[in-house]
């Protein structure tokens, strides 16, 4: 590479300078940022293409010194449904193309985020003669194996764009050696561009600190206090939580008498999820037990972490599970179904709990031993937090910048 190495990295359908739990963006716009600004700090220049979506999104955004996020128009400059998307690729490859000429910048590597992004960089790295390193944060197949009831399965649009972006990758990122198979066994990509580069966490935003100040800064004194952390869609699992919430409370009134579930997300892909999960609510006898909050910052969403005696994290499927690992970071426990990623960030019975299936009483069984054992609460908040130390962002950071070595060396 160059002296100063030049990434293009590609996120079509949202920006690292998202609100995580908003629309479509969650644990990849956070792993974006959090990469692209590390990355830059060891002289790397990463210039992050997104689609314009409105507001501010027209301007160029220094998300570090040697990092920014470049707008591209593709469609309207407005929200579109994910699902959408496809038909704005050839607009988005376009203007990405058009850029990087009109300034006259030759990348080194094209780093695509999600399937749509692939698309684009398959056909960028056709033009440019780039080798092009692939992340998908979540796989179409695994996804169709897993859905919740009346959920639609992922379109055989992106099931073979995903099979073309993989065919056509030099590197393929993995979040976990689960992923890694997948890759493998259900796309047939090739072993030896697999590469295992775990997400991490901000140890400095996420960390243990005390569970009744934490509370005081949020205004929930004298409760216990049970969270779910995500966007509001059938695959993450929030009706999940709040049928776990009833289930306890009709089963052990006294531990629940307190008992309050915060629901911190926005809605993804419809406005209507918030009123039918507090209409479930109302319906299962728990409405006041429920409480919505929306989307939180990094720094406010450590002290929900912290302030909480469970995070639960019910998810159908689950290619990493950043939640988890920033609620074991602050050292609360978590109870999470034993699929897909999170079976590498909990360890069970040690860091948390996991649970087989989606069976709300399953699940309330693991939250209520923590709930009912302030001392197996207590170390298993302190184990979590320990082990989560292995993970880190300058870890990730170090690891994709020696993916991006390997691939132009072997270029």
């Amino acid at each position: 590479m160059n002296d100063a190495p030049r990434i293009a990295v590609l996120s079509v359908h949202t920006s690292p300078v998202d609100q995580p739990g908003i629309g479509d963006s969650g644990g990849m716009n956070v792993y974006i940022l959090e990469v692209a600004g590390r990355l830059a700090a060891q002289g790397v220049h990463v210039d992050v293409f997104a689609r314009c979506r409105g507001g501010t999104d027209h301007e160029v955004k220094e998300l570090a010194n040697g990092a920014r996020v470049i707008p591209i128009k593709a469609g309207p400059c407005s929200p579109v449904p994910k699902s959408d998307l496809p038909r704005y690729l050839p607009e988005f490859l376009g203007g990405v193309l058009h850029d990087a000429r009109f300034h006259g910048i030759p990348y080194d590597v094209v780093h695509s985020h999600y399937w749509l992004s692939g698309w684009v960089g398959r056909a960028a790295k056709q033009v440019w003669g780039a080798p092009l390193v692939a992340s998908f944060h979540t796989l179409g197949k695994v996804k169709n194996y897993s859905l919740a009831r009346d959920e639609r399965p992922e379109s055989a649009v992106r099931l073979e764009g995903e099979e073309r972006v993989i065919g056509a990758a030099d590197r393929i990122l993995a979040a976990t050696p689960l992923e890694a198979g997948q890759l493998v066994g259900l796309y047939r990509a090739d072993p030896e561009h697999v590469r295992l580069v775990p997400p991490g966490v901000d140890h400095v935003l996420f960390s243990p600190r005390d569970r009744m100040a934490a509370r005081e800064r949020l205004h929930l004194t004298h409760l216990r206090f049970v969270l779910y952390v995500g966007r509001l869609q059938a695959h993450k699992g929030p009706d999940v939580a709040i049928r776990t919430v009833a289930e306890a409370v009709a089963r052990d009134p006294e531990t629940t008498r307190d008992l309050v579930l915060g629901i911190v997300g926005g809605p993804s892909g419809g406005d209507g999820e918030a009123d039918r999960l507090l209409a479930l609510a109302h319906v299962l006898g728990v409405a006041e037990h429920v409480v919505l909050f929306p989307p939180q910052t990094q720094r406010r969403l450590s002290d929900f972490y912290a302030a909480a005696d469970v995070v639960l994290v019910p998810s159908r499927s689950e290619s990493f599970g950043l939640v988890a690992l920033e609620a074991a970071a602050c050292g609360t426990p978590v109870v999470a179904a034993s699929v897909g990623g999170l079976r590498y960030v909990v360890e069970d019975g040690r860091t948390g709990f996991l649970v087989e299936g989606h069976d709300p009483s399953d699940h309330a069984d693991r939250m209520l031993r923590v709930l009912r054992d302030p001392a197996l609460q207590a170390s298993i908040g302190a184990e979590a937090s320990r082990r989560a130390l292995r993970f880190t962002w300058d870890v990730t950071a170090n690891e994709v910048l020696r993916v991006y070595e390997d691939v132009v060396r072997a270029a």
